[in-house]
């Protein structure tokens, strides 16, 4: 395996772990009932969202640096 080929594979790994935390914060947010943590789940989601398009994006390029 090369190395683009090995960066490319560490790269989605990664989007397949942040797109599992995206599910598991939105599978929270649907239960929440406090405003709180509602407000914190809504700045996760945003943060995992920017994380997830990073690596499409790293991918669409074949580049290692999201």
């Amino acid at each position: 395996m090369t190395r683009q080929e090995k960066e490319r594979h560490a790269l989605q790994v990664e989007l397949n772990t942040a797109m599992q935390a995206l599910h598991a914060n939105e599978a929270a947010f649907g239960e929440a009932q406090d405003p709180l943590f509602i407000e914190q789940l809504t700045y996760q989601h945003a943060a995992l969202m920017c994380r997830c398009r990073a690596l499409l994006r790293a991918l669409r390029v074949g580049g290692a640096d999201p």
